[in-house]
């Protein structure tokens, strides 16, 4: 039976944490190029280490090279905030969104690269169109999550259909997504599945109808939880079956100045060898860019 209560720490059991929107341009790099890279996930580094794995949404390329695309927000970040993700707890970062590919293709691989380079896990990247389908495995001794990835929201700037030998993430519709994880569901029963996608409206605190559709669609899949990002706002968390289905966590790192921007999740994932166990969500608040566990 899956709670909502505490998660303790056993040895046949995996703990994740999953975050939202990190960003390490525009505000964020002005308040880190005054105060310091390194202090920007201090109020939340503890959920993040007391996890076997943390993954959060990269909303930025991380590329010393700029490239001019068509597109209103573009955002680059340098590859050192590789390592302040890292040493903050990231072990993960997802790179299935609407802001990767801000520095073109160029810029999508470096990212990938300097993700790896600092011992993170990029998650919805591949360089083949089937690996894009494909999720990504964590593991802590028998028990293992697959873990899917991926974008259903209008890319501005998607100038490259992928193809084999060219830098891609997993842009696809809900529907197609479900398919990917009925196949690997059926072709793996007893791993439990975690879809992390980056889907809904900007701002928006109610979940639209599309994402509605896209949660049952993933449940009947065979997903045991889904987390959200790409709103900015926290929305709702619900229950379809058993399945825990959070919206959108909303942001972790970011400069936005709203109100509703500034209050975010951490949601914690606790799974034995076939199942989800337990749950937990984790508030959160956002001060000058930098996110706080509340009280």
């Amino acid at each position: 039976m899956i709670t909502a209560g505490a998660l303790a720490q056993k040895a046949d059991t995996l703990t994740v944490v999953f975050g939202g929107d990190v960003l390490f341009d525009r505000g964020v790099r002005k308040v880190a190029e005054t105060q310091g890279y390194e202090g920007l996930m201090n109020g939340v580094k503890s959920v993040l280490q007391n996890c076997d794995a943390a993954v959060v949404n990269l909303e930025c390329p991380l590329t010393m090279r700029r490239r001019t695309v068509n597109k209103k927000y573009i955002f680059r970040a340098d590859t050192l905030a590789a390592r302040v993700l890292r040493a903050a707890g990231v072990t993960h970062a997802a790179m299935a969104n609407n802001h990767s590919m801000d520095q073109g293709l160029v810029g999508l691989s470096d990212t990938y690269n300097s993700l790896r380079a600092a011992g993170i896990v990029p998650m919805g990247y591949a360089e083949h169109p089937d690996s894009l389908m494909c999720p990504t495995i964590i593991r802590r001794g028998s028990a293992s999550i697959a873990v899917f990835n991926a974008v259903t929201v209008p890319i501005e700037n998607w100038f490259a259909l992928p193809s084999p030998g060219k830098p891609a993430i997993y842009y696809t519709s809900g529907n197609s997504l479900a398919a990917a994880v009925a196949r690997y569901h059926t072709e793996n029963p007893t791993v439990p599945i975690v879809v992390f996608i980056h889907w809904g409206f900007e701002f928006r605190n109610q979940t639209s109808m599309q994402q509605q559709m896209d949660a049952a669609a993933l449940v009947r899949a065979g997903a045991s939880a889904i987390v959200g990002q790409h709103p900015h706002v926290v929305q709702p968390q619900v229950m379809i079956g058993d399945v825990p289905v959070w919206y959108s966590v909303g942001n972790l790192v970011f400069d936005q100045k709203p109100a509703e921007c500034n209050k975010a999740q951490l949601v914690k994932l606790r799974f034995t060898t076939d199942r989800l166990i337990d749950y937990q969500s984790v508030a959160v608040s956002i001060r000058e860019c930098y996110p706080i566990i509340e009280d």
